[in-house]
C-alpha cells in the first residue's frame, strides 16, 4: 500500500528539485543569450570585412589601371625615341 503522507524529507526534495530546474533553466538563457549575442556581433564584424574587402578590390583596380596607363605611355616613349 501506498503512504499518502507527506513527510519533511519529501517536501525538501521536491522545493530542492524545483530550485535546481529552476537554476538550470535561468543558466541555459544566460548562456543562449550570449551566444546569440556573440553571433550577431560576428555577423556585424563580416558585414563590414566584406565592405573592406570590396573597397581594397576596387584600390586595386584603380591602381592596376594607373600603372597600365604609365606602361603604355612609356612604350609610347620608347617607340619615339627609337
Amino acid at each position: 500500500m501506498i503512504d499518502k503522507k507527506i513527510s519533511l524529507g519529501s517536501l525538501i526534495t521536491i522545493v530542492t528539485l524545483l530550485i535546481g530546474a529552476a537554476v538550470s533553466y535561468g543558466t541555459s538563457s544566460n548562456k543562449m543569450e550570449n551566444i546569440e549575442e556573440k553571433h550577431n556581433n560576428t555577423v556585424k564584424r563580416v558585414k563590414i570585412n566584406e565592405n573592406s574587402i570590396v573597397d581594397l578590390k576596387i584600390g586595386v583596380a584603380k591602381i592596376e589601371t594607373k600603372l597600365d596607363d604609365r606602361f603604355n605611355r612609356l612604350e609610347e616613349l620608347l617607340m619615339e625615341i627609337e
